[in-house]
């Protein structure tokens, strides 16, 4: 009898823990008609953007490992409505960019967060971790640390799995992941990381990693330090702080960084209340004002631990076997493009024929994004197999037009247009750059005089394809 009560409290207690592993709280809703007008106030050109589904969001708290703990985190969880629950759906990850307090990460509806819908109204499940530190986390966010971006996203899908009974849903075998800046940086650790060490339970359908600092050793930082003054100097004291809490050897005094005041009151604003103007509004642009005089040289030596630290947390250095394209803005200020260029070169010198750069024009780091994230998403859905609605249990291919070469230089092909549907070509902000009737052979256009960048051709008969002209 004894035996049996153990074996039972213990099952007890095992179920008890399962229910802990991630909670839920609904966070918002909204109809297909609001999601039109979501997509306008973003300023996503008109027609470009045609939801397919309305949609339910939810905080997931869950846990994850962290150097040598488990930790709760937290992250936000959009679910598109009407949907057969037998009808596995793809699931789009997204990696939002540098934010500093707490409440403005994804799950606390910051704009990131606001685009999430829009992201899950295409068909796919998607997910955008807070990372640790930031949402519910109350610890210290680790900036730029690929293992934790990275292994917020697995645990985000680990914890989405294992809801879907209880929400009514069911995640398909198809994993995409994309982010912004930082989550330029973390889509590409998260995506390196399902290749290398989550193939059979999340196999990497495709990446669409954007601005991100991939290579922190040989672009970011060089390219970084050479420059007098720098946009966002809260940026590198996010770095130093955050990559000391995990690593603990880059200082043994914050003022072996940085000049007084700023050594002293730097610690106080990293406090996961304090946003990143205000921080940027503190320090010195010129780094000359903030830093320790020879820092940057000495820092730059091979065997600091700040560069060690940094070749730890690069993400370029492997080889994709699934789709990778990557968006980048060649006015960017805050993260250098070239970022971008050497990370394909390495891929493509490797060995791997998947990885693509896209150059979205002269733009600066905010307006590459809007766009970047818009076609990421976009281009993520041409590959994505979606279920259909209202209880079909069968799947439908999304998109009926083919482009090659896609990207393309002075002409490109269009495959798919029936005889006598009107086309048009639309830029990124949604300008008609050409535009005519479909005939009986395949549309050739020829692209040599446009401007480098995104477009997408429309047809009146058939649905959309995204053209990049670089």
């Amino acid at each position: 009898m004894f035996r049996k009560l153990i074996v039972a409290f213990t099952a007890f207690l095992l179920t008890t823990s399962a229910l802990w592993c991630q909670t839920t709280e609904p966070i918002g809703s909204m109809s297909i008609e609001q999601l039109g007008d979501l997509a306008v106030a973003f300023g996503i050109p008109d027609g470009l953007n045609s939801p397919e589904f309305a949609i339910n969001a939810y905080r997931v708290t869950y846990e994850m490992p962290y150097l040598d703990s488990i930790v709760m985190v937290s992250g936000a969880m959009y679910v598109p409505q009407g949907i057969n629950s037998a009808c596995g759906m793809p699931t789009m990850t997204y990696m939002h960019g540098t934010v500093f307090k707490r409440s403005d990460a994804p799950s606390f509806m910051s704009s990131e967060g606001q685009m999430g819908f829009l992201m899950a109204s295409q068909g796919f499940l998607t997910l955008l971790p807070d990372y640790v530190g930031l949402g519910t986390s109350d610890l210290l966010h680790p900036y730029i640390h690929a293992e934790s971006e990275a292994q917020s996203g697995i645990s985000l899908l680990q914890a989405a799995q294992s809801l879907g009974e209880e929400l009514g849903y069911l995640m398909g075998d198809q994993h995409f992941v994309t982010g912004y800046s930082q989550g330029g940086h973390a889509s590409m650790a998260m995506a390196r990381a399902m290749q290398e060490e989550w193939s059979e339970e999340f196999p990497l359908t495709a990446a669409a990693p954007m601005s991100g600092p991939y290579d922190l050793t040989g672009t970011q930082f060089p390219m970084g330090f050479a420059e007098e003054a720098y946009s966002n100097p809260a940026y590198l004291a996010y770095t130093v702080m955050a990559w000391q809490s995990i690593y603990g050897n880059l200082y043994t005094d914050l003022s072996e960084w940085f000049v007084e005041p700023y050594a002293s009151e730097i610690p106080a604003m990293f406090d996961g209340l304090t946003s990143g103007g205000e921080i940027n509004d503190y320090l010195p642009t010129l780094s000359a004002d903030a830093l320790q005089p020879g820092l940057l040289e000495i820092i730059s030596a091979a065997d600091h631990p700040f560069i060690l630290a940094a070749q730890a947390n690069n993400v370029y250095e492997w080889i994709p076997e699934s789709p990778v394209q990557m968006y980048y803005c060649t006015l960017d200020e805050q993260v250098y493009y070239q970022n971008a260029l050497v990370a394909e070169a390495y891929m493509i010198e490797q060995g791997s024929s998947t990885v693509t750069s896209i150059n979205g024009g002269e733009y600066d780091h905010g307006g590459c994004a809007l766009f970047s994230i818009f076609y990421g998403t976009l281009w993520c859905a041409d590959q994505a197999t979606f279920c259909e609605t209202s209880g079909v249990q069968e799947e439908q291919s999304n998109g009926s037009l083919k482009a090659y070469p896609n990207p393309a230089a002075d002409y490109v092909r269009i495959d798919g247009l029936l005889h006598g549907a009107k086309w048009q070509l639309m830029d990124a902000s949604g300008r008609i750059v050409m535009q005519g009737v479909a005939g009986n052979q395949p549309l050739e256009l020829n692209t040599g005089s446009l401007a480098r960048g995104l477009y997408t051709l429309k047809g009146d008969r058939s649905k959309m394809v995204r053209i990049a002209l670089h």
